[in-house]
């Protein structure tokens, strides 16, 4: 056989073979909503302050994404690949957390920052770690966020407070750490109402 021929037919059977692979079965993305899991709204007590501000959650840059995280060692972290939120976990918590206090009931207005109205009570939350740890099977999901209560007419913070939690995954992958994490965000959600209600002047 000749050299060009040689040429020809390995280029011929190189072409096939990245056809075959190209055609393999690719992974399908899913998309999965967060939800807050046996939360509970808080017994409802009066406060002094009739209108509570809730400006949008924040969050650490490379959690703000709809991208799920997990870390496999200590100090990394990485996106699962087929696996995403159907919305930034950060936009979810904030819209959960606003309905949340609705429902307890202790203040006569709940704002979202977008809408104009001034709070007598603005309320600050960031996420600073959302993410499954896979470092062991099945792993477990971790939550980490931090709230502050900031009186805007004195300008002064009312208080501040971390609240981090932690739930077994079902299984060890994407899929199995969804309700890990919801039912984390709905224990944080509990605590968070908590400590709000508590934090507020009460009506004298």
């Amino acid at each position: 056989m000749k050299a060009w021929a040689k040429v020809v037919l390995a280029s011929s059977l190189a072409a096939l073979v990245a056809g075959c692979v190209s055609l393999g079965e690719r992974g399908v993305q899913r998309y999965y909503v967060l939800e807050a899991s046996g939360a509970q709204a808080a017994p409802a007590r009066t406060s002094r302050v009739s209108t509570l501000l809730v400006t949008p959650t924040t969050a650490s840059s490379f959690y703000e994404t709809q991208d799920m995280v997990y870390s496999r060692t200590p100090g990394t972290r990485t996106y699962y690949q087929f696996h995403a939120w159907a919305e930034r976990p950060s936009r979810t918590v904030g819209e959960l957390l606003v309905a949340h206090l609705e429902r307890s009931g202790s203040f006569k207005a709940i704002a979202r920052a977008t809408s104009g109205i001034q709070g007598e009570l603005v309320l600050n939350t960031h996420l600073s770690e959302f993410y499954h740890d896979a470092s062991a099977d099945p792993g477990s999901v971790r939550v980490s966020l931090t709230a502050e209560l900031i009186d805007p007419v004195r300008r002064v913070l009312v208080a501040r407070r971390t609240f981090t939690r932690s739930a077994p995954a079902v299984t060890y992958d994407a899929p199995g750490a969804v309700p890990a994490f919801n039912k984390t965000i709905g224990a944080i959600l509990d605590e968070v109402s908590a400590w709000v209600e508590g934090a507020a002047p009460r009506q004298e």
